[in-house]
This record gives C-alpha cells, structure tokens and sequence, in this order.
C-alpha cells in the first residue's frame, strides 16, 4: 500500500480545548519519490500544537523507540533557563497523513505529551484556531495559500448588528 501524503488537516475538539491535542506520526527522515512516500515507517505518539515554542522538542522515549542519533547540539530556552540538547532529524506526519520532512528537533522534558510542535512547523502554512458553538477547530495548511484577516469580516458583522434591519441581523446570525 503506498502512502499518500496530503497538504491539509482540521481536528476538531469536543468542547473548547485548553491545549491543542493531536495525535502525530514520527519517522526516521526519508528521501520524497515524487509526492509519495514509500515503505514509511512511522510510530504514533501524542502531539501538542504550541504556539509559543520557538522550535519542536521530542521525548528521550522517542529518540529510544526510533533508536534516533543526534546530528549536533543546540542551546535552548526555556521556563527553567537555558541548557544545551541534543538535536535530531526526523519526518513528523500531521493528521491527515501532512507530511513535513527532515525536520530538526531537540530533545526535552515534556510532561503528558510525547511531542510539542513549535513555529517552526506551524510557520510553514497557515495555522487558525476556532471556538465556534465552544467547540474547538483547529486547521493547518502547507504551504501558506493566503492570508488570513477576520477584520473585514468583524467589521461588517459590527456594522449590520449596530445599523441593519432585524432581517439583516437574523441572516448574519444564521436565524
């Protein structure tokens, strides 16, 4: 069976999620054949989408079950300072089978999760987060295709709630 990697994926959450919960795949790096990825094998771990993470940072447990050797060291920041960590290469594979290649990752001490995804994944598309009805959609796409602006759109929502008809308030609000 060929892997067929994709360029998008949207999770949705129950309720309103407190930390942005994926399950992810991670892989020794491989070379691309085309758009498919052949013979990928790739273990599943529990992710966490992080926006205030300069860089991605995996668990000693990883590194052990994918017997992964570093490629240097790099000095990271974090809550409790700054310390030097051992850096590795991997494929990481997003839900929805989005595959990023040969990305670096240093090794950490994370707490209830196996890897957290930093900006240096979440930069390379275009990341939204929603909390429509309290239920959480988050969405990822690569590469960015535009930008994304909710000004226009709030302005005319403030605009037809403060001067439109009760007709053209119950359409904007879907009644």
């Amino acid at each position: 069976m060929e892997f067929q990697p994709r360029h998008a994926l949207t999770f949705r959450y129950s309720g309103r999620a407190r930390a942005l919960e994926t399950p992810i795949k991670i892989s020794l790096p491989t070379a691309e054949d085309g758009a498919v990825l052949k013979n990928v094998q790739a273990k599943e771990y529990k992710g966490v989408w992080d926006t205030g993470a300069t860089n991605s940072v995996i668990t000693k447990k990883i590194i052990d079950e994918l017997d992964l050797k570093p490629i240097g060291l790099v000095e990271v920041h974090h809550a409790a300072g700054k310390s030097v960590a051992n850096k590795y290469l991997v494929n990481i594979i997003l839900p929805n089978n989005v595959v990023i290649q040969s990305v670096a990752v240093t090794e950490g001490a994370l707490i209830e999760m196996d890897m957290l995804i930093g900006m240096d994944i979440i930069t390379l598309g275009d990341f939204a987060v929603t909390n429509k009805d309290n239920k959480t959609t988050m969405s990822f796409r690569v590469p960015s295709c535009k930008e994304l602006d909710f000004v226009p759109e709030s302005d005319q929502y403030n605009f037809v709630m403060k001067n439109g008809s009760r007709k053209d308030r119950e359409r904007l609000l879907g009644n």
